[in-house]
C-alpha cells in the first residue's frame, strides 16, 4: 500500500453509497487523484472540507492495483465556501473544477497548474473581476497544455488581453473593455471544443453562448 500526505483542491464529488463519497481532488506534485472518503455524507466536518475548490491537507492511501485510492485526515486549508457564495464567482467554480479534471493528465504532477489555480482563488478572494479571473485562467490552462495559438493569429483586441495576462499576476492586469475579454473568451472557447470535439457542461452555467 502506497501513502502519501500533502494538499489538494476539491474537483468533483459523487456519491456512491449511502455514506460514502467518490472524489476527484489535484493533489500538489500528484496531479489528479481520485480517492474515496469513508462517512463522508452526513458528516458535517468531513461535508465542510469537500467543498468544490476548497483547499485540504489530505492523507492518501492506494492499494496496488485498486481503482480508487482512500482519502484520509482531512482538514481544511484554504476554504473556498465565500466564493461559492458570491454570486458572481459562485458559477465560475465549477467552470475552473471542469478544466483541470479535462486538462490535466493523470500523469502530471501538475504543480504549475495548482499555482495557478491557488493564484486565481485568491485573486477572487480579494475582489478580482470574475471575467478577468477566468480569461487568466483559461489563458494559461491552454498555455500549459500547449494550445495557445500563435499571438499573432489571435485579433489585436484579444491579443493584447493574452499578452498582459502571460506577463502580469491577476491583481495587476490593467482593465480591459468587455468586448476585448468577450474576444478573448470566444478564442479560448473555440481552442477548447476544437480540442475536446466538446463543450465543458460548466460553461452554459456561465451565461456564455
Amino acid at each position: 500500500m502506497s501513502l502519501l500526505s500533502g494538499t489538494g483542491f476539491i474537483l468533483r464529488l459523487d456519491p456512491i453509497s449511502e455514506k460514502d463519497l467518490a472524489v476527484s481532488a489535484l493533489v500538489r506534485g500528484r496531479g489528479v487523484v481520485r480517492g474515496v472518503v469513508r462517512g463522508a455524507r452526513g458528516n458535517a466536518r468531513k461535508a465542510a472540507a469537500l467543498q468544490l475548490l476548497t483547499e485540504v491537507s489530505v492523507t492518501v492511501y492506494r492499494r496496488e492495483g485498486a481503482d480508487l485510492a482512500r482519502f484520509d485526515s482531512l482538514e481544511i486549508v484554504q476554504s473556498a465556501f465565500h466564493l461559492a457564495a458570491r454570486a458572481e464567482t459562485a458559477m465560475l467554480l465549477p467552470y475552473l473544477a471542469e478544466h483541470l479534471l479535462t486538462f490535466v493528465p493523470d500523469s502530471d504532477p501538475g504543480e504549475e497548474v495548482y499555482r495557478l489555480t491557488r493564484h486565481v482563488l485568491d485573486a477572487l478572494s480579494e475582489g478580482a473581476d470574475a471575467d478577468l479571473s477566468a480569461r487568466y485562467f483559461e489563458v494559461w490552462l491552454l498555455r500549459f497544455a500547449g494550445l495557445l495559438p500563435d499571438p499573432e493569429g489571435i485579433p489585436l483586441a484579444a491579443r493584447e488581453v493574452v499578452a498582459a495576462v502571460q506577463r502580469t499576476p491577476l491583481p495587476r492586469v490593467p482593465e480591459f473593455p468587455r468586448t476585448a475579454l468577450r474576444e478573448t473568451e470566444e478564442i479560448c472557447r473555440d481552442i477548447r471544443r476544437e480540442f475536446l470535439g466538446h463543450e465543458l457542461k460548466s460553461y452554459r452555467f456561465l451565461g456564455l453562448t
